[in-house]
């Protein structure tokens, strides 16, 4: 037998709470529903009618209304709960009797179902459930026969059993300060792999790690993919650790792994393997921990109209989930120099560009494009204000060539491929 708890008034919060004191199987269809199993409780407290009215005292306690009703189909018992009210009892081979009187409408059926139901004059479940079972499966296929089995408290299922949200941490208080890496990754390795079994057992991975070395000194690490192996994450925490050692000695250590459903991978019988993004991820770390923080990572274009304007991103190499596709054909591409050639450049009558020198580029233009006026960021340290000519050399070569208003110098930014 199963009971359905139903607020009508009072706190939502409270109502696990009141199903958790009568049974640990708990299902929540919504937040004011409560599924528990009831079968069992009767040797403590009597008939099914002395239980519900026992949970209808510890919930009015609690300053909880309900609408409980037992039965032996759980969807039964909702549907008695949601549109009878008050407490009802419904003993195995009375369902009909008790819902039937109920409108057709009250069915947690499709909005196709019930039109062609109220088309066939079908008004309350008991003239549904007179209807012949074959017939109505035949017509409204399975939906059909299942809310008839409904009506009547046929067939059984399980519930579905509400999880309580997992808490993947850990946490340890040092006996005596931690000063060195190497003990300090000892301490971090057991925890991360507890919690590693722990999510496995779920069938989960690891999205992120965030590990608090007490008293200031904090790790963050996000993974291009699910990572399900230990030693990957570990070898991040300890080229992070190596690249940003603590100040001071370590008093306590606690370790949060953020869950993630694990990635799916299918391999080509004949494509070559690709190295792992987990291990890319590694190797961005080792280089960042050579060259620094903002000299490696996923180039970024920036949410601005300056030129060239970009970043380079260390948290991750790409957006988890998301594919990156070259495009089917490359007409140019353009080639920045990093920095911008200082440029000599000779206008004709009409102010455009006539002939240009710099280091590596000389000649005279045979065609030019512009300008192209761009300003912006006047507020900032980042600020521009330039004219920017597209323009052909005598030798083929396209460049681009931008004169800054504030110098009034002339630049050579890039080549076009």
């Amino acid at each position: 037998m199963y009971a359905c708890l139903a607020i009508q008034r009072g706190p939502v919060d409270a109502l696990p709470e009141i199903a958790a004191m009568f049974s640990p199987h708990l299902e929540r269809p919504s937040e004011d529903i409560a599924l528990i199993a009831v079968y069992g409780l009767e040797r403590l407290f009597g008939t099914y009618a002395h239980i519900a009215e026992t949970i209808e005292r510890e919930a009015a306690a609690r300053g909880l209304e309900l609408a409980i009703a037992i039965a032996s189909h759980p969807d039964t018992a909702m549907l008695a709960a949601r549109h009878i009210g008050g407490v009802v009892v419904i003993d195995p081979a009375t369902e009909l009797a008790v819902l039937g009187p109920l409108p057709i409408d009250v069915l947690p059926a499709s909005l196709d179902i019930l039109d062609t139901l109220m088309r066939w004059g079908v008004e309350t479940l008991a003239d549904f459930a007179a209807l012949p079972p074959l017939g109505v499966i035949e017509r409204l296929g399975e939906e059909g026969g299942r809310l008839q089995a409904l009506i009547e408290g046929r067939g059984a299922r399980p519930l579905r059993i509400a999880r309580p949200p997992e808490d993947y941490t850990a946490r340890i208080d040092l006996d005596e300060p931690l000063s060195q890496i190497e003990p300090l990754l000892f301490i971090v390795s057991g925890m991360v792999n507890d919690i590693v079994k722990r999510l496995a057992s779920h069938g989960l991975a690891v999205a992120a790690i965030k590990a608090k070395l007490d008293p200031h000194h904090e790790v963050r690490i996000s993974f291009p993919v699910p990572v399900d192996d230990p030693r990957t994450i570990l070898k991040q925490v300890h080229l992070e650790l190596e690249a940003h050692k603590p100040r001071r000695a370590i008093t306590a250590v606690a370790v949060e792994l953020k869950p993630t459903p694990p990635r799916p991978a299918q391999h080509g019988f004949f494509t070559p393997p690709a190295a792992e993004p987990a291990e890319l991820q590694t190797l961005l770390a080792r280089l960042r921990a050579i060259v620094g923080d903002d000299s490696a990572g996923a180039p970024e274009l920036l949410n601005t109209h300056r030129p060239d304007a970009w970043r380079l991103r260390s948290d991750v190499l790409f957006e988890p989930g998301k594919i990156t596709t070259a495009p089917a054909m490359t007409k140019v591409g353009f080639r920045y120099y990093r920095p911008a050639l200082a440029a000599s450049v000779a206008v004709n009558k009409e102010h455009r560009p006539a002939r240009v020198e710099a280091r590596g580029v000389r000649g005279a233009v045979t065609t030019s494009t512009g300008p192209w006026r761009s300003t912006g960021e006047w507020w900032t340290g980042t600020s521009w204000a330039r004219d920017e000519w597209d323009i052909a050399l005598d030798d083929g070569a396209l460049y681009r060539l931008y004169r800054e208003h504030n110098s009034n110098s002339w630049f050579v930014e890039g080549l076009y491929d």
